[in-house]
């Protein structure tokens, strides 16, 4: 053992070579000097000291300066890794690349690291614990006989976070979290292995040094006492889940003693930067050397999802000089920690660091990236153990979410992660039961061509699946019992982050990534709590609002299905959403039509099998081109909009579009059992989820279609888009307007004539929806298909989607008769308003231009090539009709000819009814024919009772468990989907059991504003006693007083029943004073 005045020479020598060091940073003769002590071999004399630190004391030497040598050993361990400290900044900080692998090298070769953390590991021990009321005796002899303060703690505190500090300067500078764990994935190191090489190697160089026991054993031993130091400073007590539980696992061979709360300094800021920098140190030492034995597979990978080559370190041996000081008081430890264990730990450290926050918001991110890493890589048991506290934490911090796109593009993994947890016993059936419609597939993902040839066919393997107890939507189900939709809303009401370009794009991908991509929102609105996917779609509804109010513009968008990867905004934020919105929509209305054509085929199938011919509609309207077209529409792929929203580029420079697979959308819970309460649910929150965003969707649609038809653009999306909007438009306007059976009367369109439901007393959702601002919307669109957009789809999509935008077209004209004659006056105008630009005239077209210039629309081009010959003379008649209202308004002049001035008014006149008898002969062949194309789609007043029924359901199920001390079963889905109690599901929140008077089953309302567009509170839910309610009808409850004020200006002062009342009942007492007088 050196003696303690040799010491106390090297501490005196450390403290001038510290003095030289700070003096000379980003100096090139620091540089030199830097590197003169490196080969110098000044890193093995620290490591030859620290060594000698962990010797045996004689007994008597120990009785004589115990105080004394424990001091200089403190002192001499603080001093070192100042040293180092100061080394590292300098190699930082210097313009040398080849300074930092001098750096490495010498570690390696001295093995400095290990001989530090196990010096200051030492020094822990033999320091006492703070004295303390309970304790204080006991306490006070033991620092009486060592010479020993309650400084002493804190000076070892400072010197862990000192060294911790350390470790982040000198091996994760500039390189990605996700390029330092041992199995990397290609997109990963996508970035950094093509321009941080050298980071790289350094990396794979430093790896075993980080994964010597040592090293390993201060990474816990500094994150756990940092995050209780955090949890005993926090003043709220927000978080009650103990830290560091007495289990050997977590603490990993540290004695008892050593694992308490570091000491801390004087000011609650440098608490906050130590412990912070200590917690981000031990996340990126486990980071680095901890994995896992598995892979567990997710449905529909990303690119670059595959594993690189294996790089678990190999922790190196201590050798030389030290190897007397190996055997400490630590006792044995493996290499590193397990994959379970660091998880643990790391759950741990997450916890404590929480007490401060969005203040560590970088920290608790990064320890959560790690977490979802080490689950993908466990067993699956061990897996499905774990994953609850994964969105747990999640759900705790929800802004972590936007803090980058990591954790997002996590979250969206995990939902479609695979384990064999067994499943609820009502999700089995429900899934057994699709299993008959559904394509499903034991081995997840199933391929492309599977995925769009065999939908029907892989019923069998679904249930076979299930039997084996796969249960693909394990994951969902523990993220739902979180509070996942709660989470996602909270992340979503940020309306600043809206207005501003990075953090909007953020946003956009917790919805792309969460929502869509992931696949599992079919089975979120048949499996989520109610009240929590209401508020979520209310919130998703409200954001596009204000988009569309003021927009923002966009620099860059993330893909999900190819992480890491940015492409430049064609959009702006609003568009970006809408497009998303559109695209949910669209798995549901998809998932939903794999069991109607399965019924429809098993209908056609048992007629054939009793000998009976298929029954025919009652007027064949369509050629057998046209019915060769409608076979062809329905084996299209589904999801098509999903599929082109993302381009892929792969490795030999191809572009592919996205994989979307239907198949894992109805596994995972999206395609319940027919008439069970979630397929009821799913119908009632996809119809309501339709009236809260197709308004937004309408304008943002006609707006994307027109701008992508004038920039010419070869892009499928804006007509896809369009055509589902389309579809939408259609079936809301005939559930607004008309039935079918009166289009065939004549019905015009934009009336608002059919009879609605009547809204509950006091509901808590008005259910208004503007019908102009939808039938503006889908006149703008049905125009752009007839006209502008027939050569871009002619171009760019299938024969089935050009087929169902003749269908599209078709029934809008059923529906509204005269939007076809306004369209083809519309184009003639805008033909010869062109005519007049190139001839540079300003001046409105006259009739004679407009009657040159008239002919039918252009669609019947696609009419033709399709063998629609019912429509291509529909547009013939129609064009005439306009042509012979052209000749009455020119007075017979111009472009009619000779026959044409030879008619008189009274024959001119006759021609328009002739063709417009014509046309109404023709339109009235499509009306037996043509239907709503998703039968789902309810009315706003069968959604607002439907909805109605299920929370009186929901309050009664709640309250029977309240009574019995069960869980709710009937949460979100009704028929034992998932058995959702937790805490965050907003079940219970304001409930009451509905009355026998209708009124609402609880007190939280949504916004009567149809406009509504505030995110200001933290859900779309009314809390009870709160808001703005109209004191005229007591009925209409507001978020706010300018969602109030705007709603009473626009629709609500001619619709208040009290204000109707009040204005009665002052004409009443007017003309009774009249009367009396």
């Amino acid at each position: 053992m050196t003696s303690i005045p040799a010491l106390v020479v090297h501490q005196i020598t450390a403290i001038k070579l510290q003095e030289v060091l700070r003096s000379r940073q980003g100096d090139p003769a620091g540089d030199q000097l830097v590197l003169a002590l490196l080969r110098a071999d000044t890193l093995a004399v620290y490591a030859r000291l620290l060594a000698q630190t962990l010797a045996t004391t004689r007994a008597a030497a120990a009785r004589r300066g115990a105080a004394t040598l424990y001091r200089s050993k403190l002192m001499l361990v603080m001093h070192v890794v100042d040293a180092l400290r100061d080394v590292a900044e300098c190699v930082g900080e210097s313009s040398d690349a080849g300074l930092q692998q001098e750096l490495v090298t010498a570690l390696a070769h001295t093995q400095l690291l290990e001989h530090a953390v196990r010096a200051l590991l030492h020094v822990a021990q033999a320091t006492p614990a703070a004295t303390g009321a309970a304790a204080g005796a006991r306490a006070s002899a033991t620092s009486s006989a060592t010479g020993t303060s309650d400084g002493d703690w804190t000076s070892v505190s400072q010197t862990a976070a000192v060294l911790c500090k350390t470790l982040l300067m000198c091996f994760v500078d500039n390189v990605s979290i996700a390029s330092l764990c041992p199995r990397s994935r290609e997109r990963d190191t996508l970035h950094d292995g093509t321009s941080k090489p050298e980071q790289l190697r350094l990396l794979e160089q430093m790896r075993p040094l980080l994964a010597a026991p040592g090293v390993q054993l201060f990474a816990g031993w500094a994150g756990l006492c940092a995050a209780m130091a955090v949890r005993q400073g926090a003043a709220d007590g927000s978080i009650q889940q103990g830290l560091a539980p007495p289990v050997s696992q977590l603490r990993h061979g540290l004695p008892p003693k050593v694992v308490r709360p570091f000491q801390p300094p004087r000011t609650a800021e440098q608490l906050f930067i130590d412990m912070s920098g200590i917690g981000m140190a031990c996340v990126i030492v486990l980071q680095v050397t901890v994995s896992g034995p598995c892979d567990l597979a997710i449905a529909q990978p990303p690119v670059g999802y595959d594993h690189l080559p294996h790089r678990q370190p190999q922790p190196q041996q201590l050798a030389g000089p030290s190897a007397a000081g190996s055997a400490t008081a630590e006792g044995s430890a493996p290499a590193s920690y397990s994959a379970v264990h660091a998880y643990g730990l790391l759950k741990e450290v997450w916890y404590g660091l929480a007490c401060y926050g969005s203040k560590d918001l970088c920290t608790l991110c990064t320890a959560a990236t790690v977490m979802a890493r080490l689950l993908t890589e466990l067993r699956p048991r061990q897996a499905a153990v774990l994953l609850p506290s994964w969105w747990q934490l999640l759900a705790q911090e929800p802004s972590m979410l936007i803090e980058g796109y990591r954790l997002a593009r996590d979250a969206g993994e995990l939902l479609r992660l695979q384990l064999n947890a067994p499943p609820p016993a009502a999700w089995a059936a429900g899934v057994t039961d699709a299993a008959s419609a559904a394509a499903a597939s034991v081995d997840w993902p199933s391929g492309t061509s599977e995925a769009q040839g065999a939908e029907a066919a892989v019923a069998a393997k679904a249930a076979a699946s299930l039997a084996r107890g796969r249960d693909p939507s394990y994951s969902l189900r523990c993220a739902l019992d979180a509070g996942l939709l709660s989470t996602v809303e909270r992340c979503l009401r940020a309306p600043q982050a809206w207005r501003q370009s990075d953090s909007a794009s953020k946003l956009l991908y917790v919805v792309n990534c969460a929502l869509r991509y992931s696949g599992v929102w079919p089975a979120v609105l048949a499996r989520g709590p109610l009240q929590q996917a209401m508020s979520l779609i209310a919130t998703l509804g409200a954001a596009a609002r204000l988009l569309e109010a003021n927009d923002t513009l966009l620099d860059t968008i993330a893909l999900a299905s190819q992480p890491g990867t940015g492409i430049v905004a064609q959009r702006s934020a609003g568009g970006y959403l809408c497009t998303y919105l559109a695209a949910m929509l669209e798995q549901v209305a998809d998932v939903r039509a794999l069991r109607e054509n399965a019924q429809q085929q098993q209908q056609r199938e048992w007629q054939q099998e009793q000998g009976r011919p298929e029954q025919q509609p009652l007027h064949q309207a369509h050629t057998d081109a046209a019915a060769t077209d409608a076979a062809a529409a329905a084996a299209a792929p589904a999801l098509y909009l999903n599929s082109v929203l993302e381009r892929l580029g792969h490795k030999d420079g191809s572009v592919k579009p996205s994989t979307c697979s239907i198949a894992w959308m109805a596994a995972a819970g999206g395609l319940p059992a027919a008439g069970s309460t979630a397929d009821r649910q799913q119908q009632l929150l996809a119809s309501f989820a339709v009236y809260q965003w197709l308004p937004t969707l309408a304008k943002a649609t006609e707006d994307a279609l027109q701008g992508s038809v004038a920039a010419a653009e070869r892009a499928a999306r804006p007509l896809l888009q369009a055509l589902l909007v389309g579809r939408l438009l259609v079936d809301v306007l005939w559930h607004r307007d008309c039935t079918w059976a009166e289009a065939n009367g004549g019905a015009g369109g934009g009336g608002g004539g059919g009879a609605r439901s009547t809204s509950l007393e006091g509901a808590w959702w008005e259910g208004v929806t503007p019908t102009m601002q939808l039938a503006d919307g889908m006149s703008g669109i049905a125009y752009l298909f007839a006209a502008a957009a027939v050569e871009p789809l002619l171009k760019h999509c299938h024969a089935c989607v050009q087929t169902a935008v003749l269908d599209l077209l078709q029934s809008y004209w059923t529906l509204f008769k005269h939007m076809a004659r306004a369209a083809t006056q519309s184009w003639a105008k805008s033909t010869a308003r062109q005519q007049q630009q190139q001839q540079q005239q300003q001046q409105p077209p006259p009739p004679e231009l407009v009657l040159q210039c008239l002919a039918p629309l252009p669609v019947q081009q696609l009419a033709a090539a399709h063998g629609r010959q019912d429509i291509v003379d529909y547009l013939d008649a129609v064009a005439e009709g306009v042509r012979e209202e052209l000749l009455i308004e020119c007075g017979g002049a111009g472009a009619g000819g000779s026959s044409a001035e030879a008619q008189g008014p009274a024959s001119r006149e006759g021609g328009v009814l002739h063709a417009s008898a014509t046309a109404d002969r023709l339109r009235q062949k499509w009306v037996g024919v043509v239907r709503p194309r998703y039968q789902w789609l309810l009315s706003q007043g069968q959604v607002q009772a439907g909805l109605h029924d299920l929370m009186v359901a929901e309050a009664a199920a709640a309250a029977a468990a309240t009574a019995t001390g069960e869980p709710s079963a009937a949460c979100g889905g009704g028929d034992g989907s998932g058995g959702r109690s937790g805490s965050n599901s907003n079940t219970t929140s304001g409930g009451r059991q509905g009355s026998s008077s209708g009124g609402p089953v609880f007190e939280h309302k949504l916004c009567c504003n149809p406009q509504c567009c505030s995110l200001d509170s933290p859900s779309a839910l009314i809390p009870p006693r709160s808001g703005k309610t109209c004191v005229r009808c007591r009925a209409a409850t507001y978020c706010c007083g300018a969602c109030q004020l705007a709603d009473w200006r626009e629709r609500h002062s001619s619709t208040c029943s009290g204000a109707a009342a009040a204005t009665a009942g002052a004409a009443g007492a007017t003309k009774a004073g009249v009367e009396k007088a």
